[in-house]
């Protein structure tokens, strides 16, 4: 680890130690209620975390502008009490904390330690950090978790060892899972957070009607050992003070990808129930930098039987297209595989009004947004945003003035041979150099790198 690394990874660790020292002497109510003021200040000077958790609200919940504005302001303060009020919670008495906790328990919890094989789906809800306390309600169950390691090594340790004194065992999560699987079949309750993006481990799948990856890990740990799926749930209810809900076992599935689908199911219910309390600032959603096309990567995509894929929510991708209707023509091929690249693509194409009719023509372009020659790139940018909003833009043309359109129109993912800042999006294969200027090549490459099968 180089110095300066180093350096930051001890200061970040005192000032974190700083504030759980001091909040053990703040009364829990008071820092609720500061945390709340903390999470007003933070949706004031966080535009861009302000902005997805909108976002977020108005594609999942499918709320109307001004109820995701009210609502992402209340899980900013909502947020910010949990946050503060979770400094305080490894300091406190069990006797301390269960005094502002009520619990709901719908299964019935063996008394041999043996016959338990629980699979506990947690999710960032409420003050999750009061899971961690659930080992002296239960004496006869055995807990443990994977997780996933922290960068700064001291707040690791720190973590690893708060852990361990309440009894939970710690499995990191790149480590595999043989030993978690180990921990769950000797009898023992093993907590996985499902609810956010997996990365290019997870399988991609509705959730809340909009394709995203999700772990499987759940449903592959509980088909290995037999164990059953169950849902533990933390959410706020008051001035410091919340809901720790144990749920009823989730219905046995065939196949790891069909039992994370029933767990999306269940957190969408959770969520649904108190949306104040889930992470909407999180990008859930992600587009993936490089490659967010799926066809041609190891992305696997799965429905479950019952989803109607008409209710599935488009991923719009708005093309630039060329200039000239030759070479309109010569990128057809590379339009049609991007079209083909993912089962949720709303291909636009945003093209001259010379070549609106060839584009108006081809059986995979959704939309066509047109320009005159005399329009500037502010004004086609306009026109870009009023068409709401794009998920990525894919620059075909390779002038500067195109290149601007995308920039100035906010297009968050920008993909295209690079460009300096305006493009913000792509790598060349491995020995493979930047795509030249036109011609089917050119074309072909850019597809893809986007991911697409050519």
């Amino acid at each position: 680890m180089d110095p300066l690394r180093s350096i930051l990874h001890r200061v970040s660790y005192g000032v974190y130690l700083g504030a759980t020292f001091l909040a053990r002497w703040v009364p829990l109510p008071v820092l609720f209620l500061a945390g709340r003021l903390l999470g007003l200040c933070a949706y004031g000077v966080l535009p861009r975390r302000r902005r997805l958790a909108i976002s977020n609200l108005r594609n999942g919940l499918r709320l109307p502008e001004p109820a995701a504005r009210r609502l992402a302001r209340e899980h900013f303060l909502t947020l910010g009490a949990n946050l503060l009020s979770m400094l305080k919670v490894p300091s406190m008495s069990d006797a301390a904390i269960w005094r502002h906790v009520t619990f709901e328990v719908k299964p019935a919890v063996p008394r041999e330690p043996s016959a338990i094989h629980w699979v506990a789906v947690l999710s960032h809800m409420g003050n999750w950090e009061l899971l961690t306390r659930l080992a002296p309600l239960f004496p006869q169950l055995r807990f443990g978790a994977i997780y996933q390691k922290f960068a700064n090594p001291h707040v690791n340790e720190h973590f690893c060892q708060s852990r361990a004194r309440r009894g939970v065992t710690l499995f990191d999560r790149r480590e595999g899972f043989w030993t978690a699987a180990s921990f769950l079949e000797s009898g023992g309750v093993v907590g996985v957070l499902t609810d956010q993006y997996a990365g290019d481990s997870g399988t991609w799948m509705p959730f809340f009607g909009r394709l995203t990856s999700t772990s499987t890990l759940p449903g592959t740990l509980a088909s290995r050992v037999g164990a059953e799926i169950v849902p533990i749930v933390v959410t706020t209810t008051g001035l410091a003070r919340w809901k720790v809900t144990v749920g009823d076992p989730l219905p046995r599935s065939e196949s790891p990808e069909q039992a994370a689908a029933v767990v999306n199911r269940e957190l969408e219910r959770q969520i649904a129930a108190s949306p104040a309390d889930w992470l909407w600032a999180h990008d859930r959603w992600k587009t993936p930098r490089l490659g967010f096309l799926l066809s041609a990567s190891k992305r696997r995509v799965f429905f479950p039987l019952d989803f109607d894929r008409r209710d599935l929510m488009a991923y719009r991708i708005l093309i630039r297209s060329v200039e000239s209707l030759d070479e309109a023509k010569i990128s057809l091929p590379a339009v049609q595989a991007i079209k083909n690249g993912r089962p949720d693509a709303r291909v636009t194409v945003l093209t001259s009004e010379g070549l609106a009719e060839f584009w108006g023509g081809v059986a995979e372009v959704d939309e066509v947004l047109s320009f005159s020659e005399d329009e500037s790139c502010f004004q086609i940018a306009g026109k870009i945003s009023r068409a709401g909003r794009f998920d990525v833009g894919i620059l075909f043309s390779a002038t500067d003035h195109a290149a601007r359109e995308l920039f100035l129109a906010g297009v968050p993912y920008r993909f295209g041979p690079p460009r300096r800042f305006l493009l913000n999006s792509w790598k060349n294969p491995p020995g493979v150099p930047t795509p030249e200027r036109e011609g089917a090549e050119r074309y072909r490459r850019i597809a893809q790198a986007a991911g697409a099968a050519m």
